[in-house]
């Protein structure tokens, strides 16, 4: 376990680089996930880069931050990074601190980015008085923990939060975006962010907008609100999680699985 950088004081930030953030001190939603499948995960896990999310990241500069593109990326022709190679070393001289990105990857953001300011909604809500990249702290009333998020964007003038997620199915079917909802408790960030944002602020949001935009051609994309009682819903899942991680962290005690031998269904598909 890496001990974590201290937490400025509660409230709004727009300049804290997203590494740190990640490393500062505070309960963030990501670590409710976790911590909601065994509180020992959430003590001892560590999120681990991978290259969907390296790719994720890359999409959200190319959309909400463009003009740090290149400050932040250098294009390579390279087709695998090996470390132990000449030509590697040599790419990353080279790039003098920014990260490496394959063309065709640097490519398909490009066209991500074309498709979503393309949108009607989607592209009308990344302008304005947008504030991109905001991490904000704040201490939960009940538990006294510091809590933490970092929102990709506020349109300050709507109230609004806004979340751009890169998928594989954009649609608005069940089985669409409203499935990762669900399997990403997206609705538990939905009602984090909100009261998050309103302790710092002061201010209540109106909406919480995913702009939802899927990762291979034609780059479809789709917005969209959750119905209240998802909020509602997530709003409770996240107190409940506090409380078990706010015992967790007085008494010290940070449990994994059952103990006990468990009944194990399968899941339906198994037996189709």
């Amino acid at each position: 376990m890496i001990a974590p950088v201290p937490a400025p004081e509660p409230g709004l930030y727009d300049s804290i680089p997203e590494e740190q953030y990640h490393a500062s001190e505070g309960v963030s939603v990501s670590r409710l996930k976790t911590f909601a499948k065994a509180p020992a995960k959430a003590r001892y896990g560590q999120n681990k880069e991978t290259g969907s999310l390296r790719f994720g990241s890359l999409i959200h500069t190319a959309i909400l931050e463009p003009a740090q593109l290149d400050m932040r990326y250098m294009v390579t022709d390279l087709e695998r990074f090996d470390p132990r190679t000449a030509a590697y070393k040599e790419e990353m001289l080279k790039a003098n601190g920014r990260e490496l990105v394959k063309r065709a990857e640097y490519e398909q953001a490009l066209r991500i980015q074309d498709a979503v300011h393309a949108h009607p909604a989607a592209g009308a809500l990344l302008v304005g008085d947008l504030r991109v990249e905001q991490s904000f702290y704040w201490i939960d009333p009940e538990t006294g923990l510091l809590c933490r998020g970092r929102a990709d964007s506020l349109r300050m003038e709507l109230r609004a939060i806004v979340d751009l997620k890169s998928t594989t199915d954009a649609g608005p079917d069940p089985r669409g975006f409203a499935m990762s909802c669900g399997e990403y408790k997206y609705h538990w960030q939905d009602a984090y962010y909100r009261e998050g944002i309103e302790a710092v602020t002061g201010w209540t949001p109106e909406a919480f907008i995913f702009i939802a935009v899927e990762k291979e051609p034609p780059y479809l994309v789709g917005t969209y609100e959750l119905e209240p009682r998802a909020v509602e819903r997530g709003r409770e899942d996240v107190h409940e999680q506090l409380r078990l991680y706010a015992r967790c962290l007085k008494d010290d005690y940070w449990p994994g699985y059952s103990g006990q031998i468990e009944p194990l269904a399968m899941p339906t598909w198994a037996y189709a």
